[in-house]
């Protein structure tokens, strides 16, 4: 038999009053607090997406740099020999063909360019322009420039970085040094006379400056020139294009077809 939960007001009622109203205020207190389990796992949500994204970004970053250092190496590498075979190359020898260089298309192999400076071995194929699309081939030269020989400034742009980065030592020229222009007509030799001289920053010039390629470089572009000239320009920074880079020099022996 149960007992009695005793009468009004006696010990054992009261106690028993007290226990209910505690557990009331248990469960109270468990609905009113807040819901932390649920606003961490947002939180986390949160953190985990922005994390994949930092990740994937970072992974396309250096997709980019690979593909920059290596990746246009490799086409710009496949470029130069079929170049390489369009002057029917032998033994490191130019064919000595009476090809006009007027009747270059743009994009055709130019002739080859070495500077020693740069190594013993160091040479390239220049092609014909200087568009983006002729010089992720290798060196180009400009059209609107002389060919290597005549009176004139004949001018080369390269690339210091990407596609070969065949001018990636440019601010180690100096003054003194020797390019070797090679082409059907001949083979050229010019002494520089302006150079960065071992300055990262030498012979630096805005992105616009184009009177290094004139005629006669720093004076008015209908000033006649009476010198055999050569400009070589680059993009500043190395991994930028903000700028350019130059150096030029003058005519000192050749050697024509």
């Amino acid at each position: 038999m149960r007992s009695s939960p005793g009468p009004p007001g006696s010990p054992v009622r009261l106690l028993g009053m007290h226990r209910k109203a505690a557990k009331g205020r248990r469960r109270a207190s468990a609905r009113n607090r807040p819901q932390q389990p649920a606003k961490r796992n947002v939180a986390a949500l949160i953190a985990g997406g922005v994390g994949e994204l930092m990740l994937t970004a970072g992974a396309v970053v250096l997709l980019f740099v690979v593909y920059t250092l290596w990746g246009t190496g490799i086409q710009t590498a496949n470029a130069q020999d079929d170049l390489r075979d369009q002057l029917g190359l032998e033994a490191g020898q130019l064919e000595k063909e009476p090809i006009p260089l007027d009747e270059l298309e743009v994009g055709d192999a130019y002739g080859l360019i070495r500077i020693p400076r740069f190594g013993e071995d160091w040479e390239w194929i220049i092609v014909q322009g200087t568009e983006d699309s002729d010089l992720k081939n290798g060196p180009g030269h400009y059209l609107d420039s002389v060919d290597p020989g005549e009176v004139g400034n004949f001018s080369i742009a390269a690339h210091r970085s990407g596609h070969g980065e065949p001018f990636a030592d440019f601010p180690e020229l100096e003054v003194g040094d020797i390019v070797e222009i090679e082409t059907s007509a001949g083979t050229f030799l010019y002494q520089l006379d302006d150079a960065p001289n071992g300055d990262p920053d030498g012979n630096r010039i805005g992105i616009r400056d184009s009177w290094v390629v004139d005629p006669v470089p720093g004076e008015p572009e209908e000033t006649e020139p009476t010198e055999r000239r050569i400009t070589l320009t680059t993009c500043w920074p190395r991994w930028g294009s903000s700028h350019r880079m130059y150096a030029t020099g003058i005519l000192i022996g050749g050697e024509e077809v």
